[in-house]
């Protein structure tokens, strides 16, 4: 949990606070936890998005590039469920 405290206090300081003092923004640890809970699912690849870097090869780069936007869409539309149950959205 100090670690926690830790990155609170650093978070405060970027913000124009004093780390935990006076004027620090109220960052609660528990939806921290989950904010880098779903941040860090950004990297992980999904069934989906191998089988669409499996086709890579075989495009044209015009069609690499719409490629490269469908994975991150696909990726982006698999957090909305853990926003949801995180209760960040």
């Amino acid at each position: 949990m100090a670690d926690i405290d830790d990155l609170t206090g650093l978070l405060g300081g970027l913000f124009g606070g004093s780390g935990g003092g006076e004027g620090a923004p109220d960052i609660d640890p528990e939806m921290l936890l989950k904010l880098l809970e779903i941040i860090s699912k950004l990297g992980e690849n999904d069934k989906n998005t191998e089988l669409l870097n499996a086709l890579r090869p075989h495009l044209r780069a015009e069609n690499r590039a719409k490629l490269d936007r469908a994975a991150m869409l696909m990726k982006v539309i698999g957090l909305l469920p853990l926003l949801r149950e995180s209760g960040i959205m």
